[in-house]
């Protein structure tokens, strides 16, 4: 009896073991790329007495089984004033953020330039986000929480320029979110030498 339970709990662990590891071999990264920061300015005035300095950069990673991650930084400041003749700087920190997109993508070499590969990525299918301080969210690990943070503003004060919210408005779903964020196909040309790209402007839908 004590042999046969000894041989059932070595099958058992070996059966766990395996499933730990995945039956399936995972899929392995086959390119990161990385794009240079963009610095873009928005002069909020007259409508709203603040400027904001957003500065923001993308990582692109590969996978060998077709799929993606394109992430997005953020970091916005207001009232940002760099001095002339000293490294002093001064700036209201805002919001940062870092956005991850998930979805599968094609990939051929470029027909000019055997340096580069055209990526294509089509829209994702998944979006995991935190943001400033404040919350995280994954729309394939939603909840109502996530939704009643991520419901849109109804406007904004016009003194501190703060999103304003309506309290009872229904949390949005998972389905809205992504729908929301759910940028159309774009090609990205990666450079295989200097593993970077362009920053590429993502087209949301309005």
């Amino acid at each position: 009896m004590k042999k046969l339970l000894s041989i059932i709990l070595t099958v058992v662990l070996v059966a766990c073991l395996f499933t730990a590891c995945g039956a399936a071999e995972e899929a392995k990264v086959t390119g990161m790329y990385l794009s240079p920061a963009k610095l873009s300015y928005q002069n909020m005035r007259p409508t709203y007495n603040y400027y904001l300095t957003t500065f923001a950069h993308q990582e692109l990673t590969i996978l060998d089984d077709n799929t993606y991650c394109l992430i997005v930084s953020e970091s916005t400041f207001s009232a940002l004033e760099l001095a002339e003749s000293t490294n002093d700087a001064k700036g209201n920190e805002r919001t940062n953020s870092i956005t991850k997109y998930y979805g599968t993508y094609t990939s051929q070499v470029n027909e000019l330039d055997e340096d580069l590969l055209d990526i294509t990525i089509s829209a994702p299918t998944r979006v995991v986000k935190t943001y400033d301080q404040t919350y995280w969210l994954d729309t394939d690990n939603w909840t109502d929480q996530m939704g009643k943070l991520v419901v849109p503003a109804t406007g904004y004060d016009q003194t501190t320029g703060a999103p304003i919210y309506d309290e009872n408005a229904e949390p949005w779903t998972a389905e809205q979110y992504l729908k929301s964020m759910a940028f159309s196909e774009v090609t990205i040309q990666a450079n295989q030498k200097t593993f970077s790209f362009d920053f590429t402007e993502l087209v949301f839908p309005e």
